[in-house]
């Protein structure tokens, strides 16, 4: 068996060091290996520097540095298997519970949203983050890491984004933009021009490049333009003070044939009290949109306009006020339908709108859009004017 002088570990322990490894631990483990092997393996009187010059070659493929470096990587990364594993079971689910959200969805069965948001939000904030980092651990360069960063931050946002958009909440469409905004303005030409300029990647970043700029594209040709959404809030606007208007003739009609008529179909004061519920109820619902009580014909020139959308919150319901009238009306809706007998005359609906709603599930109110509550309570009350003209015109 060969015994190691001192004057030899020395010589190794050096070596070690002059071929770059700098981690004193590292160094002494190399240099416990290399002596194990050398005890073990070479003959007593067998030449020890080509021995060691052959053993230490074994420990690497171009320097020994390397290991250094994976010694580096396997410490600063010691969760790359777990990572890479939640990254796997992740994207499984997310895109197995997409696509039952989507069947369910389809099939008009409950639970739909529960799967899509699910599904969607497991794979923006767990599946897509984690495969950004995973390969920018691949990456040697500072700029690679950074432009996989940028990537991922865009891709997540896109994501959301369409979250967003799907189950109603606010600020989708500014979270679309910010993500396009970053992907196509900041992520692409950092990519294009850092990959462009290696031989090796010249082909892939090209492609990849028309490819983020088509998606991006498919992307913008779904997004409704500032001056059609101007244009779609003026004509709803407009169909809001036509219904408002035909409403009022009718209820001057009404008033005429009431003058010398004593019949009632259930009380003229409850008929009165749904429309005046009904009014104070749009007025609230106006003002909270755009900021006045009642939209005036030169609303164009004023910029107020009636936008078709959703809170995704319930500021209807918030305004102790307003949340009061609500309960009032739906209470008085109730008390009509129960006094209406003759068979000639019509119930308020109540299905499917916001009296159904109201009591059972009040976060109706974040889904339900403006233009939509305005117009149930325009339909309550012409169901009322129409009754009481049904009354008179069938004596």
């Amino acid at each position: 068996m060969y015994r190691i002088s001192d004057t030899q570990i020395d010589y190794i322990l050096s070596d070690i060091r002059a071929r770059g490894v700098e981690m004193e631990d590292l160094q002494y483990n190399l240099l416990d290996h290399v002596c194990c092997i050398i005890e073990n393996n070479l003959e007593e009187n067998g030449n020890f520097e080509n021995f060691y010059h052959a053993t230490i070659k074994t420990f690497y493929k171009d320097a020994l540095w390397e290991i250094e470096e994976e010694t580096i990587s396997l410490l600063t990364f010691k969760n790359y298997y777990v990572m890479k594993k939640i990254m796997i079971v992740s994207g499984v689910f997310s895109a197995l519970t997409m696509i039952l959200g989507i069947s369910f969805k389809f099939m008009h069965w409950p639970g739909a949203s529960l799967f899509l948001f699910l599904g969607i939000t497991s794979g923006s904030l767990v599946f897509i983050p984690l495969v950004f980092t995973l390969k920018a651990k691949e990456k040697q360069s500072a700029k690679d890491k950074l432009v996989l960063a940028i990537g991922g931050l865009a891709a997540v946002l896109i994501s959301l984004s369409i979250l967003f958009k799907v189950m109603h909440y606010p600020y989708a469409n500014l979270m679309s933009y910010i993500s396009l905004a970053i992907m196509l303005g900041l992520y692409l030409p950092i990519y294009f021009f850092s990959g462009i300029r290696r031989p090796e990647t010249r082909v892939n970043t090209i492609t990849s490049s028309v490819l983020i700029i088509l998606g991006c594209g498919l992307l913008l040709t779904l997004v409704r333009t500032p001056r059609s959404s101007l244009m779609i809030d003026i004509k709803n606007t407009r169909n809001f003070i036509r219904s408002q208007q035909i409403l009022k003739t009718e209820e001057r009609q009404l008033i005429a044939l009431f003058k010398n008529d004593t019949t009632r179909l259930v009380s003229k004061d409850l008929s009165s009290k749904i429309n005046k519920s009904c009014e104070t109820l749009k007025m609230y619902i106006v003002e909270q949109e755009t900021g006045v009580s009642e939209i005036a014909e030169d609303f164009e020139m004023r910029n107020v306009f009636l936008r078709d959308h959703s809170y995704g919150s319930n500021p209807f319901l918030e305004n102790e006020q307003a949340n009061k009238e609500f309960h009032n009306l739906t209470k008085l809706i109730d008390e009509y339908n129960f006094g209406i007998v003759r068979s000639n005359i019509y119930k308020i609906p109540v299905k499917d709108s916001f009296v159904q709603y109201f009591s059972k599930n009040p976060s109706y109110f974040g889904s339900i859009s403006t233009l939509s509550l305005l117009d149930q309570l325009t339909q309550i009350q012409m169901f009322v004017l129409q009754n009481q003209r049904e009354l008179i015109a069938s004596k």
